[in-house]
């Protein structure tokens, strides 16, 4: 009897450890179930927000890229822009030198012309001098052939002198109407 109740005492023991284990293995079993749902809430939570940020991300890239486009269209423009600016200015600079170029012409010419009138003055003068001289001594009455035809070649390459400088300004007026 001692031998049964010993045994009956062991028997009850081990069940009751066994039962014991059983419980431990089905709390455990049951906690890491419960673990493993939150896990599962967690990682669909994180995965839906993760979508989320997905579409925000994309949506965010569409704009990007929009605004990129756009710029680029603008950059465009504004090249286009600045070519025809440039062009224009080409433009205004060949006018401007043309007109330089005109303007240094008609200045040269009106030079010419102003020293020409003052040649030609001067040679009016020295013919009126050269024929003064040449009346004052016919008055005077002492004059050779010689000395006479000596006057009359002074004058008359005076004369031509002047017709010369005449001719020449002529020539520069006519340039001066041609420019201007």
């Amino acid at each position: 009897m001692k031998i049964k109740l010993f045994l009956a005492i062991v028997f009850f023991i081990s069940f009751q450890s066994n039962f014991a284990q059983e419980i431990k293995t089905t709390i455990v079993v049951d906690s890491a179930r419960i673990k493993m749902a939150e896990g599962k809430e967690v990682v669909k939570y994180q995965k839906s927000q993760l979508n989320s940020d997905i579409k925000e991300q994309r949506k965010v890239q569409k704009e990007q890229e929009k605004i990129n486009k756009q710029a680029k269209v603008e950059r465009k423009e504004l090249a286009k822009k600045q070519n025809k600016l440039k062009d224009e200015q080409r433009r205004f600079e060949k006018e401007n030198n043309k007109i330089k170029r005109q303007n240094d012409k008609v200045n040269d010419a009106k030079k010419s012309e102003i020293k020409l009138n003052q040649k030609l003055i001067k040679a009016n003068n020295e013919l009126a001098k050269i024929q003064a001289k040449f009346e004052k001594a016919k008055l005077k009455g002492n004059l050779t052939p010689v000395e006479v035809s000596s006057y009359e070649v002074k004058i008359t390459k005076q004369q031509l002198k002047i017709k010369k400088l005449e001719e020449k300004l002529n020539a520069v007026r006519e340039k001066l109407t041609n420019i201007e």
